[in-house]
């Protein structure tokens, strides 16, 4: 659907009303803002975003609060790179030498991930 259904809120970042949703805001509190400060709160902004299920001490994504964002990262690695010819390229700095493999230095961290939002995955009963 393009819009909510009714009895459900778009996670778009809007502040409501703490008390028209009071049952909501006794759930979430001020998790994802504040709203005003004392009559709003808001509610998740998940547009253009990946939800990452929340680990909830499983150990997968540890050390994660809810509702808490990450920005993207590549899992740390590095590339071989293999030479036919004889010795140090000025330009790359690496050992050309016959048969010689070097390797790029490491980049990235711990996990390949898109940004995302951790969040409880919840079904309705």
């Amino acid at each position: 659907m393009s819009s909510a259904p009714t009895g459900w809120l778009s996670c778009d970042g809007s502040a409501v009303s703490r008390s028209t949703y009071s049952d909501l805001f006794s759930a979430i509190s001020t998790t994802f803002g504040t709203g005003n400060g004392s009559t709003t709160f808001n509610v998740p902004d998940l547009r253009g975003e990946f939800i990452r299920g929340w680990d909830a001490g499983r150990g997968i994504d540890s050390g994660r609060s809810f509702g808490s964002a990450q920005a993207d990262e590549l899992k740390s690695h590095r590339h071989s790179i293999a030479f036919a010819g004889n010795g140090w390229d000025a330009y790359t700095g690496l050992n050309q030498g016959t048969g010689v493999t070097d390797y790029t230095d490491y980049t990235g961290g711990t996990e390949t991930r898109p940004r995302n939002i951790a969040l409880l995955y919840c079904i309705k009963y």
